[in-house]
């Protein structure tokens, strides 16, 4: 199981981490002028919005998983107990404190907006305990809710409640569902040892049936996908060497599904769900493979050139959905409006852009002057070779 990363598959980690986090920006900034019901709605813009917004950029987390699950088996002399400890300290520095950080903190710009618009509308702030009994107290760090009411809640394809709900800081759901897997890596190691392709062929059935336990936490595409990066370090395998092997069918498949995903959203729930869910598994390998093509042969260009870019990305994934978002947008709204779909479009793309660099500055400005608190913030990551 020692087998460090190549210089390829480091590059391409290196490329894909802001670009994710890019994504991950696109999947939270509100459309303008319509909320892209369906396809077809209004045109070109709803058609856009849908396929490139809504389902493209959905490719974004379960990336992160893959690469998760890679990273954290890979270049590893053997697998015990005192290997598994060691690991699980290191990410209640990595992940946990930073969870539960920017988890208060979106919960201070949630008082911080409730109490401005009371104050504007001329009515009475509501007081602190009101909103913690709206937002559900100790389940702002886990699957917030209204009331006691996780809202929407979601059922899959047999009508089988689950589990729904996400943190105060919505996007940290990620950080949460990893957490929760990487406690059961001893057991994905052993399925994995044990039972090869099978186990990950079994997760992935359960992924697009999204049958799994009904735990808020617990998710069937968090635990296919980091297995999935596992099974590829664990049998010291080169996990883009093999998706290479498939590039071609996984372009043409990822295409064809995007379509069906992108007409069904909407319209058909069942195809919607079941081509959606397809598309990732067909998606992430393809979005591997274009990029590692993209970066072959061009080995001038260094992952040291972007470092900032690289290293803000996790900063970035983490601080955008707090004010930011919502602040660019109603700076934006002022904007003429044009009903050409080509200019809603172009406002939702500048949309994304302006919020990733807001954050990737205030990034920059806290490395510069306050580096501990970036470091805090940030559970004191730089670029991770292995993990």
């Amino acid at each position: 199981m020692n087998n460090p990363l190549t210089e390829i598959e480091s590059r391409t980690i290196d490329f894909l981490r802001p670009l994710l986090a890019l994504m991950v920006v696109g999947l939270h900034v509100r459309p303008y002028y319509s909320d892209g019901t369906e396809m077809f709605a209004s045109g070109l813009y709803d058609a856009s919005v849908i396929m490139i917004f809504r389902i493209l950029f959905s490719l974004a987390v379960p990336a992160f998983f893959l690469i998760s699950g890679y990273l954290f088996f890979k270049d590893l002399e053997n697998w015990d107990t005192t290997v598994w400890k060691g690991k699980i300290r290191k990410r209640a520095n990595t992940l946990l404190c930073p969870y539960i950080l920017w988890n208060i903190i979106a919960f201070l710009g949630f008082i911080i907006t409730r109490k401005a618009g009371q104050i504007i509308k001329g009515n009475n702030p509501v007081d602190l305990i009101s909103l913690l009994n709206e937002r559900g107290w100790i389940r702002i760090f886990w699957d917030r809710c209204l009331y006691g009411v996780i809202h929407p809640a979601r059922t899959n394809l047999f009508g089988i409640a689950v589990g729904a709900g996400t943190p105060m800081n919505e996007p940290t759901w990620f950080i949460r569902d990893l957490m929760v897997v990487i406690m059961f890596t001893p057991l994905i190691h052993f399925l994995v040892r044990k039972t090869g392709r099978l186990f990950i062929l079994i997760t992935g059935i359960l992924f697009c049936m999204d049958l799994w336990i009904p735990i808020p936490g617990f998710s069937a595409k968090s635990f296919f996908l980091f297995s999935m990066g596992a099974w590829f370090s664990i049998n010291s395998r080169d996990m883009l060497d093999c998706f290479k092997q498939f590039a071609l069918p996984a372009y043409i498949l990822s295409l064809l599904l995007l379509f069906a995903a992108s007409v069904s959203f909407n319209c058909n729930e069942f195809v919607y769900d079941i081509s959606s869910r397809l598309f990732i598994i067909a998606g992430v390998p393809a979005l591997f493979c274009a990029v590692s093509s993209a970066l072959s042969g061009k080995e001038h260009i260094k992952p040291t050139k972007g470092t900032k870019l690289v290293n803000s990305s996790f900063f970035v994934y983490l601080i955008h959905t707090v004010l930011i978002t919502d602040v660019i947008h109603w700076f934006l709204s002022y904007i003429p409006v044009s009903d050409k779909s080509i200019f809603q479009f172009t406002m939702l793309v500048i949309n994304t852009i302006l919020v990733y660099l807001l954050c990737h500055c205030i990034y920059l400005f806290l490395k510069r002057y306050l580096p501990g608190v970036l470091a805090l913030l940030t559970g004191n990551r730089t670029i991770p070779k292995k993990s």
